[in-house]
């Protein structure tokens, strides 16, 4: 009889053993998702008292992005908080653009002249949520002129040229008004304004002058190094992005990945290209979510452009990019083979049921993190209001 209660005992002591080790655990995710998860106003709080509690992390960094979910109304919203949050708490002067050279061209010349004739010309030919990039440049254009020109944030644009006829009207501005082509160069500078100005404009005509510029340049290279002076770099780098954009779509981006990478390597090499063209000081972005995880992501298996920028030895940011992904319902499914899938779903609940604001940041690289796995991706998720998030822009 004795041993069988020394065997009760034994497997009574097993269990409370047990019991206290996996209470021990949830206490601990819940005091690490108590220190880790920000909730965030973005509208209303110009002095970014949510955003405090930030201060100490953004001065690791130098580059920041966040993820967006294309053709949603909160986009905008979300990029002009962060982007004049980070203006004034990370020293952010650049705003970085998921759009070609010429569209942030055209859309900085707004920034400083107000024409807002260019602003429409931009969004006519980007029609990606128009009416909200318009109300938020404009409120960009009021929030810049606050302070001198020194301090005011430019925007750049280092994606593909996806639009032909913003990349046209791009090389017509760079068109030198001090100095004359040489004979050599004169009718190929002559095609460019005429089909500008031409009343009607044929992608195939303009597609056509891309490639017969490019052979132009290969062979009267010195000729347009006079013509164009410092700007020439910028209207080749017009000018190649403007090829690779045409041979760049969705289809044969689903079909082949080949392409998404060769987008991603275009990105980054026109990031270092224009990167000494910027303003002295750090880097926002708001890209598609693929493109802003930190690591190659389950989707992708090669480096994303935040991966490029934080990993590659050649990046003026390595080491100093942070990433604040996008949370989507789908994610835990997706990332149960590395099995901390749960751990991701109780951190969800445990944000959703203690705040209410439309935005909540949690941080997946907190000290004694138990996202060992997922942080590799994900430095930052953010968590929005479905309601908030819902309505999608025409």
């Amino acid at each position: 009889m004795s041993r069988f209660f020394v065997l009760i005992f034994c497997g009574f002591f097993l269990l409370l053993v047990s019991e206290s080790q996996f209470i021990y655990a949830q206490d601990s995710d819940s005091l690490y998702w108590q220190s880790n998860i920000y909730p965030l106003e973005i509208s209303g709080d110009s002095s970014f008292g949510s955003f405090s509690a930030l201060d100490s992390i953004v001065g690791q960094y130098r580059f920041f992005f966040t993820a967006e979910q294309h053709w949603r109304t909160i986009n905008t919203q979300i990029q002009f908080a962060f982007l004049t949050y980070l203006h004034r708490k990370a020293g952010v002067r650049n705003l970085i653009l998921e759009g070609g050279f010429t569209y942030g061209y055209l859309i900085n010349r707004y920034l400083e002249t107000g024409d807002d004739r260019l602003l429409k010309k931009v969004l006519n030919d980007i029609p990606v949520c128009p009416e909200d990039q318009l109300n938020m440049f404009e409120k960009l254009r009021n929030y810049n002129l606050q302070f001198p020109p020194e301090d005011r944030i430019m925007v750049t644009g280092i994606d593909l040229e996806h639009s032909e006829e913003l990349a046209l009207q791009g090389l017509h501005t760079l068109l030198s008004e001090e100095r004359e082509p040489s004979a050599a160069i004169a009718p190929m500078i002559r095609q460019i304004a005429e089909l500008h100005q031409s009343k009607v404009l044929e992608v195939k005509k303009i597609r056509h002058l891309f490639r017969i510029l490019q052979a132009d340049f290969k062979r009267h290279d010195s000729e347009h190094a006079a013509y164009w002076g410092d700007n020439y770099p910028l209207v080749r780098l017009i000018n190649e992005n403007a090829i690779a954009g045409k041979s760049f779509s969705l289809i044969r981006a689903i079909l082949f990945k080949k392409t998404w990478e060769t987008r991603e390597k275009q990105m980054f090499a026109n990031f270092i290209a224009l990167q000494p063209r910027m303003n002295p000081g750090n880097y926002y972005a708001q890209f598609g979510a693929l493109h802003t995880d930190i690591k190659t992501s389950i989707n992708w298996k090669f480096p994303s452009l935040a991966h490029r920028l934080n990993f590659f030895d050649e990046s003026p940011v390595s080491g100093e990019v942070m990433t604040v992904s996008r949370y989507f319902r789908r994610m835990a499914a997706d990332y149960n083979r590395i099995g901390e899938e749960d751990k991701l779903t109780r951190m969800v609940n445990f944000a959703e049921a203690n705040y209410s604001n439309p935005i909540i940041l949690c941080s997946m690289i907190g000290p004694n993190s138990p996202f060992a796995e997922m942080s590799k991706t994900f430095q930052y998720i953010m968590l929005l209001d479905p309601g908030a998030e819902a309505p999608p822009c025409e």
